[in-house]
This record gives structure tokens, sequence and C-alpha cells, in this order.
């Protein structure tokens, strides 16, 4: 959701970094089952109109706030803000927009904004009792304004409940990264930041091990989680001993790397079952299941629910 004065370099932080993971899911699932990411991107505008970028750009939009769409991520990009009068007139006059961020997120959407925008998040009461990452030229006119809201100054990125705000151009991946894996898949969210070179990213992902040969072993196992997977193949890219794996694996994670595999893949189906409208034979085929037999029991194992059963608890 853009504001004229956006800068392109901003919304572009969206779109590429959703272009990238789209690219990758095309490689992550089993043949003959590689499937195009169902996510999709759409630019509105509050009005529907061409949106004029920072610079003065023209891009067309693919619509507007009008209209009962759910969205999993809602991201507002940057804005050229002017003086501190002409900010606080837009803002002002955001009731329209802040009703639609309120809505968004009550119908589970994740929010994120960057700079200028983060004022947006904020007049929509979204951040009451929560600390708020914010370019340094608008901290005195937010704490007048958000009497309610901390502004952390040590901070780039900061998120409350599900809400995150960047204060800083060159966080915007790193916030993106947090998008994807609340919004889709911690393990493409993890490709994401290795793919774009955030290692503190990549090092700090509540799914990573601390040992470096470990952590490496379990994206290269994202990567692959849907295929055939020999953990001897694994260990030579590692350039380690087979025994060395499975050991450090363990000592780390406390499973094997086939049994972190079988994880990665019945969070994925989660996930599937809640999102898509595919089949659970399909499903099944795409996680390297060709028995969906045994795709149920797996599934049943680790939830406790049939594949059945977990999809109509998460629709009700």
């Amino acid at each position: 959701m853009a504001l004229p004065g956006s800068y392109l370099s901003s919304v572009g932080a969206l779109t590429d970094g959703l272009a990238l993971v789209a690219r990758q899911v095309l490689t992550m699932f089993a043949a003959p089952y590689a499937t195009p990411m169902q996510t999709r991107v759409r630019l509105l505008t509050a009005d529907g109109g061409e949106l004029e970028f920072a610079g003065g750009r023209r891009m067309a939009c693919d619509g507007d706030l009008q209209g009962d769409a759910a969205f999993r991520i809602v991201y507002l990009p940057a804005f050229v803000a002017g003086g501190e009068a002409e900010l606080s007139m837009l803002l002002d006059h955001a009731r329209p927009l802040s009703d639609w961020l309120r809505r968004q997120r009550a119908r589970g959407a994740v929010l994120g904004a960057s700079g200028t925008a983060v004022m947006l998040l904020a007049e929509s009461g979204l951040l009451d009792g929560g600390k708020v990452a914010l370019p340094d030229p608008l901290r005195a006119m937010f704490r007048r304004r958000y009497r309610r809201v901390r502004v952390d100054v040590r901070a780039t990125l900061t998120e409350h409940h599900g809400v995150y705000a960047c204060g800083a151009p060159a966080a915007e991946w790193s916030l993106v990264a947090r998008l994807v894996e609340r919004a889709i898949s911690p393990m493409s969210a993890q490709w994401l930041a290795q793919a774009t070179g955030m290692e503190s990213d990549r090092r700090d992902s509540p799914a990573s091990s601390a040992d470096p040969l470990v952590a490496s072993a379990q994206f290269w196992l994202a990567q692959r989680f849907a295929q055939d997977l020999k953990i001897s193949e694994l260990a030579r890219t590692l350039a380690v001993s087979h025994a060395t794996l499975l050991r450090r694996f363990e000592r780390s994670l406390g499973m094997t790397p086939g049994d972190y595999a079988r994880r990665l893949r019945v969070e994925t189906a989660k996930r599937m079952l809640h999102s898509t409208q595919r089949s659970i034979e399909q499903i099944a085929a795409m996680v390297g299941y060709a028995d969906v037999r045994a795709f149920r029991a797996l599934f049943k194992a680790h939830t406790g629910a049939s594949p059945t059963a977990f999809r109509q608890a998460g629709r009700g």
C-alpha cells in the first residue's frame, strides 16, 4: 500500500524479495509437482490511481482500499514526508487508511512499514504499548503525537504483535525477511536471508543452530527437503564424515538430519493445508510422499491430528 512520493527502492524491497522467493519455491518441491508460489503482490493506492514515486517515475497500480480482500502481508513503503506540517496534515486525514489497516490486522495480515510510513502504523493504533524503530528526524514529532508508543533509538527493526517497523533503508531487506517468515515460510525467509547476504538474519533465526556446520546442513536440507535425500551427499557437500555430521547434528538439535527433513515436510504441509485448496494427496506428493498413507501417518505422529482434521480446525 503506497502513498505518493514513495521510494522506488522501498517498494522494490518487498516485490523483489518475493520474486526471489518465488523462484526458489519452484525448485523446492518434489517432481513432478514443482509449482509456482501462489502468493502474488498487488500494488495498492488509496484511490486506485497511478502512483508517482519520489523522483517523478510513475507506475500503474492494481487497486484501491475498497472491497473485502484480505491479505497475508501488508507493507507500507517509505515515502517523502516534506515538512512536519505537511506530514501532520497527511496523518490527520489518514482515517480511511487506519481503518483499513486495523481490518487487515484483525483478519490475520502481518503488517510492516518503513521510514515515514511507520507513522501510519502508529496513527492506526496498532503500535500502542510497543516499541518502534524510527528514523531520527521523525522522533521528536512521533513522541509528541504518539505517547503510547516508545521509540527504540538503538533498533533498526522492531515488532509488536505482528506489526513490524523499520527505521532505516538498509534494514528493509531484513524487514522483508521477517514478513516472509511470519506469513509464508521460515525456510523461505532463511533462504532469502542467505541469498541476499543478510548474515545477521541467518545467524539469529530461531530455526538455525549455533553450530555453523549444523546451520549449513539445515539450509541444505531446507532447499531439498521434499526430494530423495542422501545424508552421505550432504556430508560430502560439507566436507565432513557421515559420522561427524550425525554426531554434531544430534548434539545441536537433538535429532538426525533425516528427522529434521521430515519435520520440514510436516511444517510445510501444515502451512499448505491452511493456506491453499490443494488436495491432501497433492500436498503429500509435493512434500515428498508418493504414498499418501505414509504421509498421513507421519503427519499424525507429529501433530496428533490427521491432515483433514488439521485443515478443518484451521478453518474453524
